[in-house]
């Protein structure tokens, strides 16, 4: 330790860490986040390469810096406010976003990520990826639910079962329309939880009923929806995908799926809900700037979506293994950005004269940081690279998967609907684990709302972890799952598939413990041996999905070495002398009105 005396004008600051932090592109300075893209990409790399050169310039600056002012604690506090009436005694149950997040929404919805005509699957993948580095930021979200939602009708577009209502809904949400002047592209949230089931979806008790009189809204001849929604996020959205039993019908103690527009057309301007009231909005732990609410629907006018009866096996198979992916590979896009930004703090503080980064503790945390961040990127590039293989058509239950003739296919749709429940499952378990250690990195600093994302990160981790399913449910499922396609498709079979060019020391004891875990009769019953069956399942489930990532990590044969903090800082000041216009000095703040907020 130095002796020194002390200073009372110490002039000390982290204006070179937050100059090097703050000018890092999350795609152009990050040969990895190139490297997977270029590994995955085929024919199109050089396409996509440029889009997301394009698109990073944005989501690294601006769209970081509207995500972070969102996040603040007093706009935190504001997507809690909900306005009930207007002035003259209307109900209008309007949000009250800050005008950053209405800005950054609109920015990414204005992507067209969904519109064939801006953008393939894969290019959706990538950007989506890229613009999960800065969190869900109160978008995302509803990114995700659109997702589910257009996957689905997609499904039945052909078949003329969807109304012309749900044509009309699939192309705003796609295509997009001409609305003001702008062309818009809407968002759709996805109502299930329910203040009784929670995750029990079948013990749902919301009702829909077909009703032939005309309501006060002038529709007649329409399906209905009445009764309580407990968690309903996105509530910004045009579009809600939403279940519901039917009444009166072979169904009527089945899940069904509608969807219901926020306002019928003639009703936006106005203001006028589409039959509910939005209760209260939530004050949550994480995902704060995301408005989810307490509903009550009293008569909304909905549309059917596959039949009645196919309810739980679309919303299962489709809808929330959309999701699901999303937490997936949103969690890891955070954790490349958590790993840099620790990484370049480690380099830049100095204690007892060194860098932190040298110290062999932190040197041993910041490498379990990177191995992590990199192995978890790998592992859902690669499932993706599955599903795109497929064209993203992922079976809506078992008994669809069993229709199927052609074993090698059916097994390789079963083998994509359990990765991405495993893959969710552990990333997100993984998640806080690794933000908290991220943080510690920060020291006192690393706490601190105003000193980096991860605070809000780690907030967001422990929504994920819980978001479409806790881990105990879907381990049970995927149990459940197994035990009913064991004469089609042994576990440890399924172990051998998914780690293929794994080394056989690693594949066969996984396997031999996932074959045992299976051939345990089921999860329900509450004895010792159960109690040690479902200790080990946990156990397993994350060695399996860390085993798959360390294989995808292996096959991108990724050698190079990071820059470090005094190169980036070199190259960063040398662009900005060679460059005409600075892209990170963006505007941050817009001034949207109170009615536009609530309708972006």
């Amino acid at each position: 330790m130095i002796k020194q005396t002390g200073n009372r004008d110490n002039d000390y600051s982290f204006d070179e860490y937050l100059y090097v932090r703050d000018h890092f592109n999350y795609y152009r300075d990050d040969p990895f986040f190139q490297a997977l893209v270029k590994k995955h990409a085929g024919d199109d790399y050089n396409e996509i390469h440029q889009a997301l050169e394009a698109l990073s310039d944005k989501a690294s600056f601006y769209y970081r810096d509207l995500a972070a002012e969102g996040g603040t604690i007093e706009n935190r506090v504001k997507i809690t406010k909900l306005k009930h009436y207007d002035a003259y005694n209307h109900r209008i149950d309007r949000l009250d976003r800050s005008s950053e997040t209405v800005a950054l929404e609109k920015e990414v919805l204005g992507l067209g990520l969904f519109d064939p005509k801006m953008n393939t699957p894969w290019s959706r993948f990538v950007k989506c990826f890229l613009l999960y580095q800065n969190s869900e930021a109160g978008v995302m979200c509803g990114f995700g639910g659109t997702h589910g939602l257009i996957a689905l009708m997609e499904k039945y577009e052909q078949s003329g079962t969807l109304s012309p209502e749900a044509i009309e809904a699939l192309a705003h949400c796609r295509e997009g329309r001409d609305y003001k002047g702008e062309h818009e592209y809407a968002s759709a949230g996805q109502y299930m939880s329910e203040i009784q089931g929670g995750s029990d979806v079948g013990a749902n008790q919301v009702e829909a009923e077909f009703i032939e009189e005309e309501g006060k809204d002038g529709k007649a001849g329409v399906w209905r929806i009445y009764g309580k929604k407990f968690f309903c996020s996105a509530t910004q959205s045009q579009y809600t995908f939403l279940t519901a039993k039917p009444k009166n019908t072979d169904s009527d103690t089945q899940v069904a799926t509608f969807l219901v527009p926020a306002w019928l057309p003639e009703n936006r301007e106005k203001e006028i809900r589409n039959g509910y009231t939005i209760d209260r909005l939530k004050s949550k732990l994480g995902l704060s700037e995301l408005p989810t609410a307490e509903i009550t629907f009293n008569g909304a006018v909905a549309y059917p979506v596959g039949p009645l009866k196919d309810g739980m096996a679309n919303i299962v198979g489709v809808v929330l293994a959309l999701s699901r992916f999303h937490v997936a590979f949103g969690t890891a896009a955070g954790m490349l950005r958590m790993y840099r930004e620790a990484s370049l703090y480690a380099q830049f503080r100095k204690a007892f004269t060194l860098p932190i980064a040298q110290f062999p503790m932190m040197a041993n945390q910041l490498h379990d940081l990177e191995i992590t961040a990199k192995r978890t990127s790998a592992g859902c590039f690669k499932l993706y690279d599955e599903a795109r293989d497929l064209n993203e058509k992922l079976a809506a239950g078992l008994k669809e998967l069993e229709a199927i003739a052609d074993l090698s296919h059916r097994r390789r749709l079963y083998r994509l609907r359990e990765m991405i429940l495993l893959q969710k499952i552990v990333v997100a378990h993984d998640g806080p684990t690794f933000t908290r250690q991220a943080i510690s990195t920060f020291g006192g600093h690393g706490i601190m709302e105003d000193f980096s994302a991860f605070p809000r990160l780690m907030r967001d981790g422990l929504i994920q972890e819980l978001w479409e399913g806790p881990r105990n449910v879907l381990l049970t499922q995927i149990h459940r799952d197994f035990g009913r396609v064991k004469e089609w498709y042994p576990a440890a079979d399924f172990v051998r598939d998914i780690l293929i060019g794994a080394p056989e020391n690693v594949i066969e004891p996984l396997a031999k413990r996932f074959q045992k875990v299976i051939d345990h009769p089921h999860l329900m019953m509450n004895d010792q041996k159960t109690r040690d069956i479902c200790r080990e399942w946990e156990q397993l489930s994350a060695h399996m999905v860390h085993a798959y990532q360390d294989q995808a990590l292996i096959e991108l044969n990724f050698q190079e070495k990071a820059e470090t903090f005094s190169q980036l800082k070199k190259k960063f000041k040398n662009r900005n002398t060679d460059q005409t216009t600075d892209y990170t000095a963006k505007p941050i703040t817009t001034n949207a009105p109170e009615k536009e907020t609530e309708e972006a």
